[in-house]
This record gives C-alpha cells, structure tokens and sequence, in this order.
C-alpha cells in the first residue's frame, strides 16, 4: 500500500502502529455533548483539522460514515460539518480549542487525549464501523550511513516491546499482515 516511487527505500514499508478517532469535548460541556447525534445539532461549534490534514480528512470520512448508520439524522454529515468554526492544520490546533472552551467538540486521534488532557477534556468514543485506521508506516532509508541503528530501532518498533510501549500511548498494534 506503500509505494516507493523514487526507490529510496532498503525495503517495502512496514505498518509499525495505527490510531483511530474520537470526539473530545470540554469537561464543562457548554455544548451540552451527550452522544454523537449531537454533532449535527445546530449552533454547535465543531473542530476539525483541515481537509489536507489527515485528520480532516479522517473526521469528514467518519461523519459521512456515521451518516449512513441507523440512528443518525437525515443529513447529518452536511449539518455537523456546517457546524465546524475552525479548521486548523494539526491535531494540536483541534485540542488546544476544545481544551480552552473556545469549541463545543473536536475530532483528534485517540492516541492525542493523554492523560494531562484527560483533566480539561471527555472523550465520545466513535463505533469501529464508522471509525477510520490511521497508519504509520516506517522504513530504513537507502546509503544511511547508520544502518545497523536503522535495523534496530525498526526490530524494537516491531517487537512486543515496542508494540507495548506504543499501545502505553494509545496507539493500536501494527497490523499482522503488514509485519
């Protein structure tokens, strides 16, 4: 899925983890949050990243996909998205609104609500159906003049050590079938 078009790479990228989203909300909840429904409702402030960002990308995709599910309005994407008064251009951006109360909710990854945040914001889960998988992707650069360090750094990535450290953070486990 990876493709080196320039072929600088020793090798095909290996997926070493993958995130997912969620929808954080400040603790006071001036929006008055109670379920995803809620996203549509008019006169909510909503944060996105913008749509070049990934995470733009990633939240629109998720609001299209939670549109289509039962329980849902008629035209929820188009109203929650009619919603948005930001579109910053990093997850950080997203947070730093929802975290100062200056919008109702904001779509950041899972792995971006650390603990320190926890005390400032909730979190909506979003259903796995409607969620979309983030993948990092890593590789060892051809003519690195540490490649030995590149090797090992990429074995502990990929290893139960790595992956454990990484799921610490929130991260989902590299996918099988890409090891």
């Amino acid at each position: 899925a990876f493709a080196d078009s320039l072929g600088v790479l020793m090798a095909p990228p290996k997926v070493f983890a993958q995130n997912s989203l969620t929808v954080i909300i400040p603790r006071t909840n001036p929006g008055r949050i109670a379920r995803l429904q809620d996203l549509a409702r008019p006169g909510l402030k909503l944060v996105l990243g913008a749509s070049a960002v990934p995470v733009g990308q990633y939240a629109r995709e998720m609001l299209a996909r939670l549109g289509a599910e039962s329980g849902y309005p008629s035209g929820y994407a188009r109203r929650a998205l009619a919603n948005v008064v930001s579109e910053e251009e990093s997850v950080r951006g997203v947070v730093n609104k929802v975290q100062l109360g200056e919008a109702d909710a904001g779509v950041v990854y899972v792995s971006d609500v650390t603990p320190l945040l926890t005390r400032y914001v909730k979190e909506l889960p979003v259903p796995a159906a409607a969620n979309g998988v983030a993948t990092y992707p890593v590789a060892i650069v051809r003519g690195t003049r540490q490649r030995a360090l590149a090797e090992r750094f990429l074995a502990l990535l990929l290893s139960p050590k790595g992956q454990a450290i990484l799921a610490r953070h929130r991260m989902l486990p590299a996918a099988s079938e890409g090891r």
